[in-house]
């Protein structure tokens, strides 16, 4: 068998699973205002039961209604909840799945707004959604959640869960009682380590108290608290067999939320040294996490002894058949999780619920029952698609998928588009696993694929083809057009990032600080190349998720990148710059500029077609210029009516 340790079964306390990998607990806004259970969050874990998983976590789940951090949150405080539960369980259970549910107080990262009040935490300290002051929690709060937590267990355990995680991690409730960092108590809750642990000892005993011993109980811990006066690995090292002591089963080994999901810039399994620190120290089996997009590194780590259990995170919501298709040894059918972080964190597009970039049915379960292969199609139509970037692949190969002979035709010598220019900047390079996996996936299919060749408004309507899918992307703004007095020369950033250097000399002026602007910045950076950005917003690269925003703009800091937001270059000529910003106007000289203004639409064949004879469909950037989860849902979604 592929990856043979991976498909080892393996126990936690009375439940036996059947392979090591499990689906971490990720918040999915799937619940409703009213924090039931519904059919969108069935159907989510479904679909990851059916796809092999071996344990499906449920996300996050507040034991009291003070401990709520979204109004989509799901909860556990009433036995209100028991039948929305138990039909999630019983409909995991009918898959073939496993399912347990991750208990949870959001304490000091509760949301004000939702709860009516201010959170509470261990110790007063700044609240982590929006820095109001939490305030410390009386002896007699702690109680009652240590009481809630138990009830909780109860209502989940009837419901017919296989067991349930202890959420002690991530800055919530329980970790701010284990963490020196915000446990500054002198009572029986804190003072040394060992009276920190002690939220966690009386949580579990109350769940014992209700639950019985055979109910399967572990907990998820931060290993390091990326503070100074946090918990540490070494700290950690000495609160594990206290954990284990108190009885539970398993240990989630994560982090705090700094380094909780992040990047592309951060390669995969950064969080393993923390499992294998913990599993130094305890018997019970240890669950590691972070970033494991390759079944081949998942693997390796149940090998080598790093960790017992694998979760995967944002790699089943990338593909709920990970585990599936690992086992039998198509890890090329994986649809990869390429860290970009823009359905499951940023979420913009998706109305705050969870979904996925590269997989257009995340989130879609109930809508599309018949993805991927589907909806079926009567007599099949010869569909041409133009453009073979994310957003013209994707509509080719659902469209095929369905039985529809597609030819998809790319004017330049490899297919990707702007996406391929997007991977050239430094750390990115991940992200071409969309394309190759589009590729592989196009060719399996039978996709006609013909590169460069540009396709004419007589080609598209010849009476070849039944229905014409325009994937034709965008380009970037004429800034002569746009933009005052010009004179150049200047140099287009996709230029840069497909690889010109001729004629570029330093201090490299880039007007715009959008994405293409920082990427093209970080690029000659490194490169060696002074490089300053104006730009004419408030903020560099918006609407890039945080975690990749954040190491993009501290790259940019290291390497010396000046920037100049709120300023509009009002002229250039030659090298000389005149720009305004908030103090005024004044004179940059460059060496060369580049321009990185923007996007528009090439919409030169659509306007061709507009009287053609022929049905045609818009997707991607030549629609609209945005990012890749737009594109490939466009793509997905034209692809399934056509």
């Amino acid at each position: 068998m592929a990856y043979e340790h991976l498909f080892q079964p393996i126990d936690i306390g009375a439940l036996r699973l059947p392979n090591r990998l499990v689906m971490a607990p990720m918040g999915s806004g799937y619940a409703d205002t009213h924090h039931r259970v519904t059919d969108r969050m069935i159907a989510y874990h479904v679909s990851r039961a059916r796809g092999g998983i071996g344990l499906n976590i449920v996300e996050h789940s507040a034991v009291h209604p003070l401990g709520l951090c979204a109004e989509t949150m799901p909860g556990l405080w009433s036995d209100d909840f028991i039948p929305g539960l138990t039909a999630l369980a019983d409909a995991v259970h009918e898959a073939g799945g496993r399912i347990a549910m991750q208990l949870q107080h959001g304490g000091r990262q509760a949301n004000p707004d939702v709860i009516g009040q201010q959170c509470l935490s261990a110790s007063e300290c700044i609240a982590g959604r929006d820095n109001r002051i939490a305030i410390e929690m009386t002896d007699e709060q702690v109680w009652e959640v240590v009481q809630a937590f138990g009830a909780a267990a109860r209502r989940v355990q009837q419901a017919g869960f296989d067991g349930a995680e202890v959420h002690l991690a991530h800055g919530y409730l329980g970790n701010s009682f284990l963490s020196p960092l915000w446990n500054r108590r002198d009572d029986y809750w804190g003072g040394d380590m060992q009276r920190r642990t002690h939220f966690a000892k009386e949580v579990l005993a109350a769940i014992r108290e209700q639950c019985g011993e055979e109910f399967p109980v572990w907990c998820r811990v931060s290993a390091e608290d990326y503070h100074e006066d946090g918990m540490h690995p070494e700290e950690m090292q000495k609160v594990a067999p206290i954990l284990e002591y108190y009885g539970f089963r398993t240990i989630h080994v994560s982090t705090g939320s700094a380094m909780a999901g992040p990047s592309y810039y951060i390669p995969p399994g950064h969080l393993l040294p923390f499992a294998r620190m913990v599993r130094q120290v305890v018997s019970v089996p240890v669950i590691g996490v972070g970033s494991i997009v390759h079944p081949q590194l998942a693997d390796e780590a149940i090998a080598e002894g790093i960790c017992d259990i694998i979760a995967l995170g944002r790699p089943v919501l990338a593909d709920p058949e990970y585990a599936l298709k690992a086992a039998e040894d198509r890890a090329d059918d994986i649809i990869p999780c390429i860290l970009c972080s823009q359905g499951c964190q940023e979420r913009s597009f998706s109305n705050g619920m969870v979904s996925c970039a590269t997989n257009p049915a995340t989130g879609r379960e109930v809508d599309w029952p018949d993805w991927p292969d589907g909806p079926a199609v009567d007599a099949p139509r010869r569909v041409l698609v133009v453009g073979g970037g994310p957003a013209g692949m994707q509509a080719a190969l659902t469209a095929a998928r369905r039985g529809h002979r597609v030819t998809l035709c790319e004017k330049a010598d490899r297919l990707g588009g702007a996406f391929v220019l997007a991977a050239a900047a430094p750390g990115k390079e991940p992200i071409l696993e969309l394309i190759e996996y589009l590729e592989r996936q196009l060719e399996r299919v039978g996709v006609d694929i013909r590169l460069q060749t540009e396709v004419t408004a007589e080609m598209a309507s010849s009476g070849e083809f039944d229905a014409v899918i325009l994937a034709t992307g965008a380009h970037q703004r004429d800034i002569v057009r746009t933009r005052g007095e010009w004179h150049g020369p200047f140099i287009i950033a996709d230029e840069v990032l497909a690889g010109r250097r001729e004629g570029i000399v330093s201090p490299v002026a880039i007007i715009g600080g959008n994405v293409t602007g920082t990427n093209v910045a970080h690029l000659l950076a490194e490169e060696g190349y002074e490089c300053i950005i104006f730009q004419q917003g408030d903020a560099l690269a918006q609407g890039v998720p945080a975690h990749a925003h954040t190491a993009l703009l501290e790259a940019l800091d290291d390497l010396g990148v000046r920037v100049h937001t709120s300023t509009r270059v009002v002229a250039a000529q030659g090298g000389a710059i005149t720009a305004r910003g908030p103090d005024g106007e004044w004179q940059y000289e460059a060496g060369s500029i580049v321009i990185a203004i923007g996007r528009e639409p090439n919409a030169a064949l659509a306007e061709a077609l507009v009287d053609a004879a022929i049905e045609v469909h818009v997707v991607g950037d030549a629609f609209e210029p945005s990012h890749v989860q737009a594109a490939v849902s466009s793509g997905a979604e034209v692809g399934r009516r056509v």
